[in-house]
């Protein structure tokens, strides 16, 4: 390192350094003091001295002063170290100091720990100032700070709401202590004993908690005391306590059309608790003339309400109900009231109101009486329609007996005062304008346009062949204990009964779809147009189409003259039924929103549920059910009555 010369007279003090194995430190090995007129040792030599020897680590002053006291006062000074390297650091992870206990709830403002922040490895460096690597070069584990936390320039942790701290190996989170519905209509939480510092949870910081979330109408102070005391005496948490309730707001009734002469007006959605005695309702309403047979109510204003922020909650007023009057009906009191010109069965449906005249049957359809079949008015029939027959009225449907395996349709309701009772076969059908009611029914194919109510049963076949029922309103099976067991029903409105399926897992399908006769019917008419569409294309191309006219024998020329004729019209009537299509399929979406499958019993192993284009497959009995349609999450969920 640095030796003076021996045979020099007068020569400056020299030094020899040695080092550790690691080069991590050095001191001084050897020393010979200064000869004449030579430089004696000092801070400076020593510093000079081991700059000149290769070293780049910075001496440590208060050591060198030292190495070179005990030097001239002839001690040895190699045990002292006068410069060190910087040894390299490995990394470091993250880690969170607590300062309070996380089996209990942290409260706005209280602090929750301090977090240490990740340390990345650094390298280090010998005396020589050569780099010496970490010995892991691994990155360090980071740990993130979830929303409901604030941290200073320290690193302290402090909540910002109620909460519960999780730690994970990777984020700290505040698990909110206050839930908030949906709606902002409610808020709940599980309270506590105690809070995480330790201390007893009061009233008071319960709704200092509410206010940090704004949070500051409909406090339920006294469910929050008497939870808070039961969690005191327990020393367990109290599960979904509600601590504030907000007002909600109350939407207005639509306009709705009451019939005097038998209940039979469109009717609201299934609500989850609803209970009608359907005895005491008028099975076929027939009026006099003169008879006032409806009465049309107007709307109500909807009153808001207030969620548990404050925030007013708009309410929806109700729309007027637009009534026609049809034929044989005399509208009275400014549009209000109806009375009946004739008399005859009163018929409402798709916002008209009719008196139609009624045919009376004394027996049976069957070979005696041949098939029937009106072009106006009603029916009214004192037996039974026999299998293979048919019996079409554009009006009501009254049948005394049965329905076997035969064909009815009608523009109106279908009334059967005993069952349907059919084979399966295809050709076999009931088909309603407007609603259907039977006793019980057996293998029945039925389509209405309002709703189905049957009193005692709905028996489909194993096999669903021939086994459907649907309806565009709510279908209900009104018996104390009545079933549908097997086949496919499907409602646009609501489905309620009392079993559903059976203890042998018979395959039962509940749906909630929007399939209804002018649905069907828009959708042939929509088919067949676009055929005569491309046919025309074919035929005549585009343009006036004169080129291809006189292009064209005399025997195809009069068919290509037609499609030009209908070319412009087919075009409008294509736009019409597409937005005619659209206008009922948001309708549904927005009815199928609040309709419900309310099975009153059980619900067996065997059943599907069906709604929004999700099914849900019952896997084992369940008891007293709702099923419904979340919009939001687009799911099917399970409630109990």
């Amino acid at each position: 390192m640095s030796d003076a010369s021996a045979d020099c007279p007068n020569a400056d003090a020299t030094l020899r350094f040695g080092g550790s194995p690691d080069r991590m430190k050095v001191g001084v090995s050897r020393y010979a003091p200064a000869k004449g007129s030579g430089r004696p040792l000092t801070v400076d030599l020593l510093r000079k001295s081991l700059a000149e020897a290769g070293i780049v680590a910075r001496m440590d002053e208060e050591h060198a002063a030292e190495v070179v006291r005990l030097l001239l006062s002839g001690k040895d000074a190699s045990h002292i170290v006068v410069a060190r390297g910087v040894r390299p650091h490995n990394a470091q992870d993250a880690w969170l100091e607590l300062a309070c206990a996380v089996e209990w709830p942290v409260l706005p403002g209280q602090v929750i720990g301090k977090l240490h922040p990740a340390v990345p490895a650094q390298e280090g460096q010998d005396v020589a100032g050569n780099i010496v690597p970490p010995t892991e070069a691994d990155e360090p584990r980071v740990l993130a700070v979830g929303p409901g936390i604030a941290q200073d320039r320290d690193g302290v942790l402090t909540a910002q709401v109620a909460g519960l701290v999780r730690v994970s190996e990777l984020r700290i989170e505040l698990a909110p202590l206050v839930l908030v519905s949906a709606d902002k209509l409610q808020a709940t939480a599980t309270l506590y004993h105690r809070d995480a510092l330790n201390a007893e949870l009061t009233p008071e910081g319960v709704v200092v908690a509410l206010a940090a979330q704004g949070i500051s109408c409909g406090i339920q102070l006294d469910r929050i005391v008497v939870a808070l005391a039961q969690a005191r005496d327990t020393h367990k948490p109290v599960l979904n306590v509600l601590l504030a309730q907000g007002q909600a707001p109350v939407h207005g009734e639509n306009g709705r059309l009451e019939l005097l002469c038998g209940n039979h007006g469109c009717t609201e959605p299934l609500e989850e608790n609803a209970r009608i005695d359907y005895r005491e309702r008028g099975m076929f309403p027939v009026a006099e003339v003169g008879n006032t047979i409806a009465r049309l109510h107007p709307p109500t204003k909807g009153v808001p309400g207030r969620d548990i922020y404050g925030i007013v909650v708009v309410a929806r007023d109700g729309t007027p109900l637009r009534v026609v009057a049809g034929k044989n009906v005399e509208v009275l009191e400014g549009g209000t009231s109806f009375s009946a010109k004739i008399a005859g069965v009163v018929q409402a449906s798709k916002g008209a109101l009719d008196v139609s005249e009624l045919l009376s049957v004394p027996g049976d359809v069957d070979y005696g009486t041949g098939n029937i079949e009106l072009s106006q008015g009603s029916l009214r029939l004192g037996g039974t329609v026999r299998t293979g027959f048919t019996v079409k009225v554009p009006g009501q449907v009254l049948v005394e007996g049965m329905v076997e395996s035969a064909r009815v349709i009608a523009g109106g309701d279908v009334i059967v005062r005993g069952g349907i009772f059919m084979s399966g076969d295809e050709a076999a059908y009931v088909e309603a304008g407007g609603n259907v009611t039977a006793a019980f029914t057996h293998n029945a194919m039925i389509q209405a346009g309002g709703d189905v109510t049957v009193t005692m049963s709905m028996v489909g076949s194993k096999s669903n062949k021939g086994s459907r029922v649907t309806c565009a309103g709510c279908l209900r099976v009104t018996d104390p204990k009545g079933r549908i067991m097997g086949g496919t029903v499907v409602s646009g409105r609501g489905i309620e009964v009392f079993d559903a399926g059976s203890d042998r897992g018979m395959a039962t399908i509940l749906a909630l779809s929007h399939e209804t006769p002018e649905i069907s019917a828009l959708i042939k008419e929509l088919r067949e147009l676009k055929a005569l569409k491309d046919r025309a294309m074919f035929v005549v191309g585009e343009g006036d189409g004169t080129m291809a006219l006189s292009r064209l024998r005399n025997e195809r020329r009069a068919e290509a003259e037609d499609l030009l004729s209908r070319r412009d019209s087919i075009d409008s009537r294509i736009k019409q039924i597409q937005r005619r299509l659209a206008e009922m399929a948001q309708e549904h979406l927005e009815r199928v929103a609040s309709a419900r499958i309310i099975v009153r019993g059980t619900t067996y192993q065997g059943v599907a549920i069906k709604m929004g284009g999700r099914s849900l497959y019952v896997e084992r009995p369940l008891e007293r059910c709702v099923f419904s349609w979340d919009v939001q999450n687009k799911e099917i969920v399970t409630g109990s009555i």
